[in-house]
């Protein structure tokens, strides 16, 4: 199961504007009907955000789903090393998780 925010679907359905294909649109249904979207709760928002510049504030977001839910981030934006070094949250890079899948 996936785990994401009101704004991982937004960036979602961004990206599947960008590479505009029907292929794409079937992912990204299938990754929506996939992902349980949560309210990220403040006290969650106010521990990751140290570790983030101000203007990354969709980042504190994800970062904080999370620490919330105790789910891993997969990403390549290295923003999240300070975070992941610190041990808040478990960051895994794309090609970890694909590896680790087995896909």
């Amino acid at each position: 199961m996936l785990i994401g925010n009101e704004f991982l679907i937004m960036e979602m359905e961004k990206y599947a504007q960008v590479f505009d294909s029907k292929r794409g649109k079937e992912i990204l249904k299938k990754l929506i009907d996939k992902t349980e979207v949560v309210d990220v709760e403040e006290k969650f928002l106010r521990l990751c955000k140290p570790y983030f510049p101000e203007e990354e504030l969709i980042d504190i977001y994800h970062a904080a789903t999370c620490l919330q839910e105790g789910a891993i981030l997969v990403t390549n934006d290295r923003h999240f090393d300070k975070i992941n070094d610190e041990k808040i949250i478990e960051v895994w890079s794309i090609s970890m998780a694909i590896r680790d899948f087995g896909l």
